[in-house]
This record gives C-alpha cells, structure tokens and sequence, in this order.
C-alpha cells in the first residue's frame, strides 16, 4: 500500500510539472476596422478625418480599400474626398491607424438641412477580416436652421407645486424634429419631466409646435412611465387654472426660454398627478 501511495504521488508530481512547464498561447485575429459606426459635424467644420483601424495588428503590411459613398449629401456639391485618392490605404507593421480625409462644404446663412455620407471598407488583403464597424456615417449638421434659436441645451430652475419636490437645475435639450416640418417641429427631451427621469429613467422626447416666438410642447404626450402623460394648465399657477392646456415656451428679447405656464405628470387610469411644475420659470441656453 505504500509504494502505492509513492507511486501515485510521483504521478501527479509529473503531471503537474508537465502542466506547470506548458507556454499558453492566446491568439488574437488581426481585423480591419472604422473607428465608430456613426458621427455628426458641423458644416463648418472644413476638413475632417474619418479613421480606418487595423485592431490586433501583426506587423505585416496591408491594405484597406475604402469607398465613399452619397446619401442625402452630395460628392462635389456637399463633400469631396482629399485622400486616399486612389480609395486605397497602405498599413505599414508600424501603423495600425489611418483616415480618410474629405472636405466638408458649408453653405453657412442658406438652411439646407442635414445631410449625410457614409465611408465603407470597400474590402481589405486577404485573410484580414472586417469587424466591428463596416463604415462610418457621417452626419453633417446644418446650422443654419430656422429654429436655431430654440436649438440648443436650456438650464432653469423647476419647482414641484405640492412641495415634496425641491426646486432644482434641469436640462432641457431642444431638438429638430428630424420627421417634421422645419419651420414649425421640435422635440423637447424628458427633461421636461425631471421627477420621472430620477425616478425611474425616464426619459422620452415630446414633439413641439411652434407659432412665432413660442414652442408648444402638446399635451397628453406619454411621460415613458406607465399611462402617465403631460398635461398643462391655462395658467402659470395650477391653482388658479380651471381647464388642461398645452405647455407654452417662449423665446425672450434676451434670448432666454421662458416656461408660461405650469404643468404635471398627470395618470388618467389615477384620475390624479404625480408632480406639478410651477410655470414662470426662465431657462437659459448653454
């Protein structure tokens, strides 16, 4: 039984030195790469570079053959391509990182809208794979539109009516309706609705209409929380109001956004608000 034992353990001693002694190996595929799926720039912007990555690179030379390719934006109208002219990129070993460079054409004061491109690995040397991001959508973000004045992020102080809910800083982000009309849509994020975006994340956006110097954010749109919607009083104070309303924003001389009218977080399977926000509240653009 003893040598038994002996044996067994001169056993597992082997082995284990055997394990012990073994190099690992881990092995990471080379790819090629765009460095995001999607980015937005200004029109006046000038020159920008979109990267091309070789992730996990192995030091042999390769090659990228990447195409540009219309959207909305036009080549030679909206954008022209700088380099590579010959649409193809060389990776020396010592580079794992190069862009393609294309000039933006800004039509600053006329409003022609958002436009777009994408930049595509077209292919690549064989047996280098393509991961991650395929090509890269380039927004070009006009400044020039209508509505730039409501555009923007706005900060102000919101104070809850029944006074459980301290006043407090909140963002507003104001948006172009990207499915509307130009002249006339926005979008209002949930910041509108701070007690709920604490709360529980919610966070939706509210279309808005606007009429001169004044966005209307329409009432009885979702909250993002269960059936509670937005809903507006006819007057700055709930207390004073005796009928539901819109909730009215209107640009100031001073170009701050000036909150009319009081509004809540109402649930109609409750019949009641969770929180009412005190209108006559000024925001500020960032």
């Amino acid at each position: 039984m003893k040598r038994n034992l002996i044996f067994f353990f001169a056993a597992v001693c082997t082995l284990l030195a055997a394990s012990c002694g073994r190099k690992v190996e881990y092995h990471f595929d080379s790819y090629a790469t765009m460095y995001s799926s999607a980015c937005t720039v200004a029109e006046t912007v000038g020159e920008i570079k979109v990267p091309v990555l070789i992730k996990n690179a192995t030091g042999a030379e390769v090659q990228v053959s990447v195409k540009v390719t219309e959207g909305t934006a036009e080549e030679g109208v909206d954008y022209e391509v700088i380099s590579p002219a010959s649409g193809l990129l060389t990776f020396s070993g010592e580079t794992d990182s190069l862009a393609v460079v294309i000039k933006i054409n800004g039509f600053e004061g006329e409003f022609t809208g958002t436009k777009n491109f994408t930049v595509n690995i077209a292919s690549a040397t064989e047996g280098l794979p393509v991961g991650l991001f395929a090509q890269t959508k380039v927004t070009i973000d006009d400044l020039d539109h209508p509505l730039a004045a409501f555009i923007g992020q706005w900060k102000g102080e919101l104070a809850g009516y029944f006074g459980n809910w301290p006043a407090g800083e909140t963002t507003i982000n104001v948006k172009a309706d990207p499915n509307g009309d130009p002249f006339k849509d926005l979008i209002f994020d949930g910041g509108i609705n701070p007690y709920f975006l604490a709360a529980v994340g919610a966070n939706p956006d509210f279309s808005a209409k606007v009429n001169g110097n004044v966005a209307t954010v329409l009432a009885e749109q979702p909250c993002g929380y269960s059936d509670v919607v937005t809903l507006g009083f006819n007057a700055a104070d709930p207390g004073a109001a005796d009928s539901y309303d819109d909730i009215h924003f209107e640009l100031q001389e001073d170009g701050t956004l000036k909150l009319l009218n009081a509004y809540g977080a109402y649930t109609p399977s409750g019949g009641g608000f969770y929180e009412i926000y005190l209108g006559n509240v000024v925001f500020t653009k960032q």
